[in-house]
């Protein structure tokens, strides 16, 4: 239980950073990207990063619930979804870099 509410509080912090900080002057950021690098759709910036700590704190909570939850599910998930969070802030961060250009 303690590895759930530190990867969601550690994706919290993760996702506010990056509001603050990746293409600031940006209203719209994307959430999806093709095999080719293209955008497919974009969301507004604050939706943008939190969706996938709301999506984890989901999905944790749904586990924990569960009655059958292990530790090496927890911290499974928990690895998996710090990764996307920390991907999509990379990607984020590539595309706005590019676009500036």
């Amino acid at each position: 239980m303690i590895i759930a509410i530190g990867t969601v509080i550690l994706m919290s912090v993760l996702a506010a950073y990056a509001n603050r900080t990746i293409a600031p002057d940006v209203a719209k950021l994307p959430m999806q990207w093709s095999l080719t690098g293209k955008v497919n759709w974009t969301a507004p910036r604050a939706i943008a990063f939190a969706f996938i700590p709301a999506l984890a704190a989901v999905v944790l909570a749904a586990i924990l619930l569960s009655g059958r939850a292990r530790n090496t599910n927890i911290a499974l998930m928990s690895g998996i979804f710090l990764a996307c969070q920390l991907l999509h802030i990379t990607l984020t961060q590539r595309w706005f870099t590019t676009s500036r250009r």
